[in-house]
């Protein structure tokens, strides 16, 4: 990373191994497909269920799913779309307490989604108002790559390429379900399209400027704030600073920590950074930063 902090810093593209143009290279890649389902149409709104497929070589290595308690009342036209109702999600973790999980889940694959800056942006938000950092792992979009193949279908839908593809279906619109249908589509892409679209997924993968990630989606602008002016200064000089902020329950807390990056999404400021008290990355929202002044040398080996 430079020595200013970026406003948005793409995914890494997978190892250069990857370009060569054997088709047996992608069988070595592990993939997660997933998918949300949410309050809403819009990515302000909150996580209501989370699922993730993890395979290799067309093979599924393992499932995951979850409800997610969204902290507020399900609108009734997200639960026509979905069917989760409040009494589903009264007993379900909060997205904080089930991220972690979902980070474990996708470490070290590239993603798969239908119609991915949807899903990438909704968990963006969720990510950073849980004081996550944002993954790098790159991201294939399903419904895209459908576009870029030339797909002849009235529209790009998950369930009309499913169709097409001769993928089953379950429910529509629950997330386990839809993260099987993406997963089966992109291997349905690779056997009906052959080289055509091994080439477009290699390309994707490896071709940086063309990454969809969580990163890239971060990516308004930053306002030239106090916070932000100091937040860029430490990271140029590599010094740390002492942050004292609104934390878990209302209590204010110190820490040290060394800035990582800075971001907007939703018109709100987030700093990622590493904590000296625990080595963890953790984001603070730029609201709930009370006060913060510089320090020493960086502590980072």
């Amino acid at each position: 990373m430079s020595s200013a902090l970026s406003t948005s810093a793409p995914a890494r593209p997978l190892d250069a191994r990857f370009a060569v143009h054997e088709v047996s290279v992608l069988a070595e890649i592990p993939f997660v497909a997933f998918d949300t389902e949410t309050t809403g149409l819009h990515a302000s709104d909150r996580l209501v269920e989370l699922a993730a497929v993890r395979f290799r070589a067309g093979l599924v290595e393992d499932e995951w799913s979850t409800l997610v308690n969204p902290g507020g009342p399900i609108p009734r036209e997200a639960t026509a779309v979905h069917g989760i109702r409040d009494d589903d999600v009264v007993r379900a973790a909060p997205s904080q307490e089930v991220l972690p999980t979902f980070l474990g889940f996708i470490e070290g694959a590239a993603l798969v989604a239908h119609n991915a800056p949807f899903d990438l942006r909704v968990m963006a938000l969720e990510l950073l108002r849980a004081g996550l950092p944002l993954p790098d792992n790159p991201v294939l979009d399903t419904c895209a790559l459908s576009r870029r193949l030339n797909v002849e279908v009235p529209n790009h839908r998950l369930g009309t390429l499913a169709q097409a593809f001769g993928v089953p279906q379950g429910r529509a619109h629950r997330a386990l379900t839809d993260a099987r249908v993406a997963k089966e589509l992109l291997q349905a892409y690779f056997r009906a399209l052959g080289p055509t679209a091994e080439s477009l997924v290699r390309h994707a993968l490896t071709q940086e400027p063309l990454l969809l990630s969580f990163r890239g989606l971060a990516c308004e602008p930053v306002p030239d704030t106090p916070l932000v002016a100091l937040m860029r200064r430490a990271r140029a000089e590599r010094r740390a600073v002492v942050v004292a902020f609104t934390g878990e329950g209302g209590r204010n807390r110190t820490q040290r920590v060394e800035p990582r990056d800075v971001y907007t999404l939703g018109g709100q400021v987030y700093v990622e950074a590493d904590c000296h008290e625990d080595g963890a990355v953790r984001t603070f929202r730029g609201d709930h930063v009370l006060a913060a002044r510089l320090d020493g040398p960086s502590f980072r080996q």
